[in-house]
């Protein structure tokens, strides 16, 4: 008996050697199996030319993983590969192995290259809209996957011209529904902005894939972004943005809204204001570019639009805005509390500015960097300090030949001028101060970071010097009054102005004076 049953044990154990040794031999068989299978219908669907690694097969739950996935566009080699994946899962089930559908893939160490367009080619039709017939020529069934999610995920969009670098995503998170070649699929990621640095959250819809064309492809969705200004040397602030995109991977539109409560010039040492903006804008996916077709901005109580160019530069990384700047509300006190914390502004008033604003690449502080030179002016300019306001009434009179007037106070100044700004120092060409009575022409330079100012011009006063004095001093000036009278002016005074913005002091340089140099 004990014999029989040793014969039963030996038997069963040779015959699960046998299904063991089977089971290996036809899952070594059915690998290569799913390695053609998956490079078919990655190539089918994607028209591309497809190298896959290692392939492999569990089968408890019914998984397949795969290694070392290269995607090249139409097989070209002259441009990075459209795809490329460290190692991908599929979750699979038992009638997906015969179909084009699975139900969920993990993806890990994703790089997506969209290739500029070929100008050699012909442009062809986009694909067909969801739910149109297919052709005779392709009536295969599409890739489906129903739920994608990838980690360390890179998006590069390659330029056409070549040496430009290409514009780059980097997507820390990324989920993706019904993905396939034909409809759209949904997606929701999260991506990282170097510079300034934030996150942005955006969801919407991709597709149809346009496998001629990819950056043809449609994109649109809404997004948020959050930002830390400081992050660009010589600014600060906590940026928050919303708004939505519409187009292609080529050709973005995009509108929406950014609001900074803390916004500040840190070189300066300024005081912050809140800073809000409105903008279309339009991004070139094959250079970067980014064309701000409209940008309503609101900082404080001034408006300002502008309009303009962030645009990279061959061969330096970053990128370059030029910006053309327009405002007629522009409040003169709080632009002087952005560059200096003074416990009340210099001068208060309502400026016009038209200005052309460039900010070339760098790591250098923002007001190294910046470049502006426009115009502006202010019609009803007064000051803070009745100290210097004072001196303005009395200038008024007394270039009017008024000086005991009483009832000429609280006069409001007229300025306008033209500037340069380099290096953080404005250079002004032709800065007329008006008042009832007398006009000041001045040239020089102001300088942001020590606050000084080097000014030199003249005074045109309606008044003769002997009407500006009373009493005795008026009869001794008298027989002056032709050595002051010039250009059609009562009197002609060649002044100096030197010291700090806050307390600048004023010299007559009487040689010149005389002299009507």
């Amino acid at each position: 008996m004990k014999k029989r049953t040793r014969i039963i044990l030996a038997v069963l154990i040779v015959f699960i050697a046998l299904g063991v040794v089977g089971i290996t031999i036809s899952l070594k068989r059915i690998d290569p199996r799913l390695h053609d299978w998956v490079t078919a219908l990655l190539g089918d669907s994607l028209e591309s030319e497809i190298e896959l690694g290692d392939v492999r097969l569990n089968w408890f739950p019914l998984r397949l993983h795969a290694k070392d996935l290269v995607v090249r566009h139409h097989g070209r080699r002259d441009i990075p590969p459209l795809l490329i994946v460290s190692s991908f899962t599929v979750d699979l089930r038992a009638t997906d192995i015969w179909s084009s559908t699975v139900e969920r893939v993990w993806v890990d160490g994703l790089e997506i290259n969209i290739p500029p367009k070929d100008p050699n080619t012909d442009k062809r039709p986009f694909p067909k809209s969801p739910g149109e017939p297919k052709s005779e020529e392709n009536d295969s069934d599409p890739l489906v996957i129903r739920n994608m999610i990838a980690t360390n995920t890179r998006l590069a969009i390659v330029p056409r011209e070549a040496g430009k670098n290409a514009k780059v995503w980097d997507i820390f998170e990324l989920e993706m529904k019904n993905l396939r070649s034909d409809e759209p699929a949904t997606f929701t990621a999260g991506l990282l902005n170097p510079i300034p640095y934030g996150k942005i959250e955006t969801t919407g819809t991709f597709g149809p894939w346009y496998s001629d064309e990819p950056g043809d492809s449609r994109i649109s969705g809404e997004y948020t972004f959050a930002a830390d200004l400081g992050t660009i040397n010589g600014l600060a602030g906590q940026l928050n943005a919303s708004g939505a995109m519409n187009g292609t991977l080529d050709q973005i539109s995009t509108r929406g809204e950014t609001h900074t409560p803390d916004f500040r010039l840190t070189e300066l040492d300024g005081a912050s204001l809140p800073l809000n903006t409105s903008f279309e804008a339009l991004v070139d996916g094959t250079k970067g570019d980014v064309e701000l077709k409209r940008v309503d901005v609101q900082i404080g109580k001034s408006k300002m639009l502008a309009t303009g160019l962030v645009e990279g530069t061959k061969g330096i990384k970053g990128k370059r805005v030029v910006v053309n700047l327009k405002s007629s509300s522009t409040d003169l006190g709080e632009m002087l509390r952005l560059v200096s914390k003074a416990a009340q502004p210099a001068a208060n008033g309502v400026l016009t500015i038209d200005t052309a604003l460039d900010l070339p690449q760098g790591k250098s502080p923002i007001l190294e960097r910046l470049a502006l030179e426009g115009s502006v002016k202010a019609d009803r300019l007064k000051f803070s300090s009745d100290a210097v306001q004072d001196k303005i009434d009395e200038l008024s009179r007394r270039g009017q030949g008024r000086p005991t007037d009483a009832s000429i106070d609280e006069v409001a100044s007229k300025m306008s001028t033209k500037f340069v700004l380099n290096k953080g120092v404005f250079k002004y060409q032709g800065l007329s101060f008006n008042v009832n009575g007398a006009q000041i022409r001045l040239d020089g330079t102001h300088s942001l970071r020590s606050k000084t100012v080097d000014f030199a011009g003249v005074v045109l006063l309606t008044a003769t010097v002997s009407q500006t004095q009373t009493g005795y001093k008026s009869w001794l000036l008298k027989p002056f009054d032709p050595l002051f009278r010039k250009n059609g002016a009562g009197a002609r005074l060649v002044i100096t102005v030197a010291g700090t913005q806050d307390q600048p002091k004023v010299g007559l340089d009487f040689g010149k004076t005389i002299k009507g140099k």
